[in-house]
């Protein structure tokens, strides 16, 4: 799976990095990642976009976009790993306005996530 990163010259920087969004991408579930088949850190600051949320998969083009800068690392692995979670199916099961539920299906993989040093 491809990771690129989206070039720029000035703050806010990336609250992931390249090898941040790898290692999320190997601690998860197979299943989780099946259908990505490229991640995408924009060089787009969330807060000038149009977007409702700083991590979408688009299904037809198969890519995970990440927008980042300037936003808190763990808010942004949590994402990551609850996108994953939805690409895969994994939440579909899960009551919604359960925020716990969902927490705990991604909490062993943040956890991990967390306690890797880089």
């Amino acid at each position: 799976m491809k990771v690129v990163i989206g070039k720029f010259s000035n703050e806010p920087f990336h609250a992931l990095s390249k090898k941040e969004v790898s290692l999320l991408l190997k601690i998860v579930p197979q299943e989780w990642v099946k259908q990505i088949s490229s991640v995408v850190l924009s060089s787009k600051i969330f807060k000038k976009t149009k977007l409702v949320k700083p991590v979408e998969y688009t299904p037809t083009t198969q890519q995970l976009s990440i927008y980042s800068r300037g936003l808190v690392r763990e808010d942004i692995a949590r994402l990551v790993l609850l996108e994953l979670a939805s690409v895969s199916g994994e939440l579909e099961e899960i009551q919604f306005d359960k925020a716990s539920n969902l927490n705990t299906v991604i909490k062993p993989y943040i956890d991990k996530f967390l306690k890797a040093r880089f």
